[in-house]
């Protein structure tokens, strides 16, 4: 397509779109301008003459009458006319006999108003382009130049309030001089201003360009950065926030409109004082480094960070762009695989010690058996042959519990309605001592969930989380188990509000051998977990110290036996 029609186009569309607000302005300022103009020439007008009503001063009466009924008129036409070009063009139009007239009535040839032609063809080139500059530069010579010719040869006899003499005193070849420079003003005027106003058009649309581009620019940015699961933030070079994108609120729990102009120790409280390594990395080596912190809740968590610093175009250090993650759950993982590997290390251990004592615990007890029997009946020798049995027994059970956390076994896996086998659980719990007429027992349970798991196995993870969530109150106390079903898993939660377990030590409770209590023997939750892993489950605690505990335990959701219908939707107690 021709560069000129599109060109033409564009300014066809620019100009409708444009021109009302600036045919506004122009009414607003050829009112202003002919009140001062006409009104400054009145004023002289008056001063030359003894009354208010002479020819020269009714005239500029009724010019400034007529620009002020005009302008009315288009104020009102401006909200009907559905093409401001077309109006444009009426509007300078009658500008130009305007000014054809001001010039008439100040004095013909010897006018000082004959630059009004410049002014009107200049903002014409800003309303109409080229083609209207044009258009009006030769409108404005023919009337000058008719104007000039009938008052040469007498036929206008404009008045001469400002002037000495008519253009007929004049010399044929000033007369021409004059009109010819109008001319050539005009149509100087007009090229110049309207290439002015093409070059003005021009980069109004390269600018209305980059800056589209821009926008676009800097929203895919956001979006970019907005879409980040890594945390993001910009530091000022006085190290405050500038910038905070989405992953950086959901890692530290801070919104954006909280940190936005403060400093870094307002999101990572401590920190960048007390870690070494961090604060390193600011001032020194900049390099990646895996860090703790605590977020806005107060929990604790391990961040992952790397340090960059912002330039300007010319290389000055502007700020600061550090990037992290949330390396809470890594860190999870592999203190599991960690914790899997030394236990897997130490139960077959467990295991070889196992086998190797109960044998001999098995003689020993029977041994003991017989000489109860065959020793005699004093109190003495009673007393030491229960203590000897029941130490046994103990060490028996103690052998057991080594072979059951070294090789649980997958066991014999059944379909059970999980709420009902709980109930029974806490019904034999509350007949215990150590919960009988002491602890409280509230139930939380969500009926028809079902999974698969040996009801032995199920029997003993609920037992000892039980009496581990009753020996951990001092006194009376309460115990909550609350269901939550999933679309494939079940979480059944114990809570207690006992006394706690410290941050330190929560690290270590799943740990065999691992015991806060006088008398325990570190194997209840490591059991636990290893059943819990048996059948792909998951558990973990929530705790702090002096608030209770609170211990998730995550299984596999089934449908019920003999059911082909899908999954429910999830379902809390």
């Amino acid at each position: 397509m021709d560069s000129a029609v599109v060109e033409g186009a564009h300014r066809a569309l620019v100009s409708e779109r444009y021109l009302p607000g600036r045919l506004q302005w122009l009414m607003f300022l050829r009112v202003f301008f002919t009140t001062i103009l006409l009104g400054s020439t009145i004023i002289v007008q008056f001063r030359a003459s003894e009354s208010f009503i002479t020819p020269p001063l009714l005239t500029l009466y009724g010019l400034i009458a007529t620009v002020y009924v005009l302008t009315f008129i288009y104020v009102l036409a401006l909200k009907r006319i559905r093409s401001t070009v077309r109006f444009a063009y009426v509007q300078i139009s009658l500008d130009t006999v305007f000014v054809t007239a001001i010039i008439y009535v100040t004095g013909g040839i010897a006018s000082v108003f004959s630059f009004l032609y410049l002014v009107v063809v200049v903002y014409t080139s800003i309303f109409l382009y080229k083609r209207g500059s044009l258009i009006m530069a030769a409108s404005c010579s023919i009337q000058y130049g008719t104007m000039i010719d009938l008052e040469y040869y007498g036929i206008l006899h404009p008045f001469y309030s400002l002037a000495g003499s008519g253009a007929q005193t004049f010399e044929p070849s000033y007369v021409l001089y004059r009109v010819l420079m109008t001319m050539v003003g005009c149509f100087l005027v007009a090229f110049l201003s309207s290439y002015l106003a093409q070059q003005s058009l021009s980069a109004e649309k390269e600018l209305k360009a980059k800056q589209k581009d821009l926008k676009q620019l800097e929203a895919f940015n956001a979006s970019i950065i907005q879409s980040m699961d890594s945390g993001l933030l910009t530091l000022d070079p006085e190290g405050r926030i500038t910038s905070f994108n989405r992953g950086a609120e959901e890692i530290t729990g801070f919104a954006q409109g909280e940190v936005l102009g403060k400093p870094l120790a307002h999101v990572f409280p401590g920190l960048v004082e007390r870690d070494v390594a961090f604060r390193e990395s600011f001032q020194k080596a900049r390099r990646r480094n895996d860090v703790e912190f605590r977020r806005k809740n107060g929990t604790t968590g391990y961040l992952g960070f790397s340090i960059s610093s912002l330039t300007g175009p010319d290389g000055r250090v502007i700020g600061d762009l550090l990037i992290f993650q949330d390396l809470t759950a890594l860190k999870r993982m592999e203190a599991h695989v960690k914790r899997m590997d030394k236990l897997a290390a130490i139960g077959e251990m467990a295991a070889g010690i196992a086998h190797e004592i109960k044998n001999p615990l098995a003689s020993m007890s029977g041994s003991v058996q017989l000489l109860k029997n065959e020793i005699g009946n004093t109190p003495m020798a009673q007393k030491l042959m229960q203590i000897v049995l029941r130490e046994t027994d103990r060490l028996t059970a103690l052998a057991n519990d080594f072979l059951l956390f070294a090789h649980p076994g997958p066991g014999k896996k059944k379909a059970i309605e999980l709420s009902s086998s709980i109930e029974e659980i806490l019904e034999l719990f509350q007949q215990d001592p150590l919960c009988r007429n002491r602890v409280k027992v509230v139930r939380h349970l969500v009926p028809e969930t079902w999974t698969e798991i040996d009801p032995g196995h199920m029997r003993q993870i609920f037992w000892n989380l039980l009496l581990n969530a009753a020996e951990a109150i001092d006194g009376s106390g309460r115990i909550e188990v609350s269901m939550k079903v999933g679309r494939e898993l079940v979480h059944v939660a114990i809570k207690d509000d006992g006394c706690g377990i410290s941050e330190e030590n929560s690290k270590d409770i799943f740990n065999p051998f691992f015991s806060t209590k006088a008398h325990g023997s570190g194997l209840g939750l490591s059991i636990v977990h290893r059943l819990v892993e048996c059948y792909d489950g998951h558990i973990e605690v929530q705790s702090r110290e002096g608030n209770g505990a609170t211990f998730i335990l995550s299984l596999n959701r089934i449908d019920p036996p003999g059911s082909s219908r899908q999954l429910p939707e999830e379902r809390s107690a």
